[in-house]
């Protein structure tokens, strides 16, 4: 369990490397945890989990599911079939794969997101505009409670 917060505006350096935050990478050792899961996210950046995590919550649900089922196949190959192992370094960096990076549209600068048991890497001006969408998504849901 990650479960740290945090959200910083850093970058990667000239091998597709993230250093991780401080907080987080002391949580991941203390953990034991030297790699995580990472995705695309269908709004746009990237997702990453830890294994422990992804095999329940993210992979759990298709367990029995056929690999011929219609209904399965969109998270299929939208989440599943994207997903890269990477590994923590000593230094506590990882590398973001160029496939992931060029799908997120993540070049040098990104945002690193930790919600609760996950982290999230957006392309800075991506990341406001989904951040804009989630507030007013938020606004219209509590007007409509009121």
């Amino acid at each position: 369990m990650l479960n740290e917060r945090c959200q910083v505006t850093t970058s990667l350096d000239a091998k597709g490397r993230l250093a991780l935050p401080a907080k987080l990478r002391h949580k991941l050792e203390e953990q034991g945890i030297d790699a995580l899961v990472l995705t695309c996210d269908v709004d746009g950046g990237l997702k990453g989990f830890t294994l422990d995590y992804w095999q329940e919550h993210v992979e759990g649900p298709m367990r029995n599911r056929s690999p011929f089922d219609r209904s399965a196949q969109p998270y299929l190959y939208a989440i599943l079939a994207d997903a890269e192992d990477v590994s923590v370094d000593r230094q506590g960096r990882m590398r973001v794969p160029a496939r992931l990076r060029g799908r997120a549209g993540l070049e040098r600068e990104l945002v690193f997101v930790s919600i609760m048991d996950w982290i999230e890497l957006w392309e800075p001006q991506a990341w406001e505009a989904r951040q804009s969408r989630a507030r007013h998504a938020y606004d219209s849901q509590q007007s409509g409670n009121g």
